[in-house]
């Protein structure tokens, strides 16, 4: 990252913080307005209710609102701290407990979503070849990269020479081939070859082609004209 890229990333950062904190205090400020103004229009409406009857309906209306308002402002905060700075039980109740609701969460999301199960359905619901299908069915895909692949692949050969990586992988291909017990495989490939008289099957085979050939006075001829050449 060069000298200037991370000269600007704290700045970023510290504007979106700015712009988040000044929207919460944004919110903040309407919700309290509108809690005091629903307090406000209560006691108004108690004040009048005497003379004016139907005022009655606008006091239970706003009664209603403020504990709404006041229910919901103690639940938001209880979640996160204590309420007015009172040590009332059941509250701060995600401080209290992040280390829990860590590791549940990260437990029920190994088990509902990396657990091998689920990620091998998920992996079936997906057809891979008709997505690579679908994707190179777009000619300037599908010419981008053929352009990529022309590009790599000698680029790829050459540090594979420079690297001595062929080298490498053919002694270790050797060293592998060399342990192999030659004399039980070729025991195996001969039992299994001439079981149930296979063997013969193949040469009758064999015979029948070589007949034929020698039948075919086109291929004979051909074949006479090649021995000439």
């Amino acid at each position: 990252m060069s000298q200037s890229a991370q000269s600007l990333a704290p700045v970023r950062f510290d504007t979106d913080a700015g712009s988040k904190l000044s929207a919460l205090r944004r919110t903040k400020f309407v919700a309290t307005a509108a809690l005091a103004l629903c307090v406000l229009v209560f006691v108004l409406a108690k004040s009048f209710q005497a003379s004016y009857p139907w005022l009655g309906f606008v006091a239970a209306f706003a009664e209603a609102a403020t504990i709404g308002g006041l229910a919901d402002w103690y639940a938001v905060v209880a979640l996160f701290k204590r309420p007015l700075g009172l040590p009332i039980p059941h509250t701060a109740i995600i401080p209290e407990n992040k280390d829990r609701i860590a590791d549940n969460l990260g437990r029920f999301i190994e088990v509902n979503f990396l657990a091998t199960e689920p990620v091998r359905e998920k992996l079936a619901e997906v057809d891979f070849s008709a997505l690579v299908a679908d994707w190179l069915a777009d000619a300037e895909r599908a010419a981008g990269l053929s352009r990529f692949v022309v590009r790599l692949v000698p680029r790829t050969l050459a540090a594979v020479e420079q690297s001595g990586l062929r080298g490498f992988v053919t002694s270790r291909m050797l060293e592998q081939i060399e342990k192999v017990p030659l004399a039980p495989l070729a025991a195996e490939l001969l039992s299994a070859l001439t079981d149930d008289r296979r063997h013969q099957k193949l040469f009758d085979e064999f015979i029948k082609v070589i007949g034929r050939f020698l039948n075919d006075e086109q291929a004979l001829a051909t074949m006479r004209d090649k021995i000439r050449e």
